[in-house]
């Protein structure tokens, strides 16, 4: 199940060809927004033209867009459903896939940190991204009332932002009704900025929260595909090493402290 908490120091390297996006997410197309009780969902209005397209990434063939929907949080330090070493960022999109041959759904989550948390960061993401999230955001807070919609012309490409070259990957589930497993997970790690005004209006205005409690992780793999990540030198205690539990509550000692243990009493007799 999703979320999960990334704990970095027990993720594993592994390589990915880089994924291969139709042309249509560099284009603007009209989007239907929906407020489905759960979360603002955003439909593509195909008209029976070429949906968007997604392959590449270590994913199993080719998966077409579904939606894309937003997760939030009741302050600024809350709201990805995701968690990176036990820390949340505003909130978290979720790019929602589907394998139209087999069925599997692939998800692409990007956290979302407000302007208010990061200054550094807003350097990172283009003007052009910050500024099509104001156009959501100010278009969204309008559907107060469930199942009530609107269009709104929207660029995938420029809500996702330029920071798609490294992520985690795991498998898991939806995080929303019916929480649907088999997914393929891909969380980005280079978070984009979104205004604070635009997303406190979703807490005052729709609801305060609507992110899921991560899930165990039990024995499944969480990969990464770059290697300057920080690992801690001190085995994770909490990384899950077999396929009986979380293996939280084990205690591994390393060979010096073991050594310790064993001969330390022995110093008493001599």
């Amino acid at each position: 199940q999703s979320p999960i908490i990334i704990k970095t120091a027990c993720t594993t390297y592994r390589t990915f060809v880089p994924f291969r996006f139709s042309s249509d997410y560099n284009l603007t197309y009209n989007f239907t927004l929906l407020n489905n009780g759960h979360t603002m969902v955003s439909t593509y209005n195909s008209n029976g033209s070429t949906p968007f397209t997604l392959s590449g990434g270590g994913l199993n063939g080719t998966f077409q867009f579904l939606n894309f929907h937003v997760h939030w949080g009741e302050n600024s330090k809350s709201g990805s459903e995701h968690q990176v070493n036990n820390v949340k960022y505003t909130g978290e999109i979720h790019l929602v896939h589907q394998n139209s041959e087999t069925g599997q759904i692939a998800v692409l989550g990007i956290f979302m940190n407000s302007s208010q948390n990061s200054s550094d960061e807003i350097g990172n993401t283009a003007n052009a991204t910050i500024k099509e999230w104001v156009k959501f955001f100010t278009t969204a807070v309008e559907l107060g009332k469930v199942n009530e919609s609107t269009e709104l012309s929207l660029n995938l490409a420029t809500l996702m932002g330029n920071n798609l070259n490294n992520f985690w990957r795991y498998g898991g589930s939806l995080t929303t009704p019916p929480c649907t497993e088999d997914v393929v997970w891909t969380v980005f790690k280079v978070p984009i900025v979104v205004s604070e005004d635009e997303i406190d209006s979703f807490r005052k205005d729709i609801f305060s929260e609507n992110d899921r409690s991560p899930q165990p992780l039990y024995n499944r793999i969480v990969y990464r595909n770059f290697l300057n990540e920080t690992l801690s030198p001190i085995p994770d205690y909490n990384c899950c090493s077999d396929t009986s539990n979380n293996a939280g509550n084990k205690i591994i000692l390393s060979k010096p402290i073991k050594y310790y243990l064993l001969y330390f009493p022995l110093l008493f007799f001599f």
